[in-house]
């Protein structure tokens, strides 16, 4: 990652990671034979904060499952 604001991603990107972990959105197990992994990809984007001009780091793990 290139980013001036790396350090502000990365944060973000451990902000949604923690909080899919305390959700218990998904758990990690090993893959049975024959079974391929869904692919996934980090979605970043700057949120402007309402009554400030301020923005917000945010990231999303999202899926590809449509492959």
């Amino acid at each position: 990652m290139e980013s001036e604001c790396k350090d502000q991603w990365v944060e973000a990107m451990k902000d949604e990671l923690q909080s899919l972990h305390e959700n218990h959105t998904f758990e990690l197990v090993k893959l049975s034979k024959g079974k391929r992994a869904l692919k996934n990809r980090w979605v970043y984007r700057l949120k402007q904060e309402e009554k400030s001009s301020s923005s917000r780091h945010k990231a999303r793990l999202v899926v590809k499952g449509y492959t």
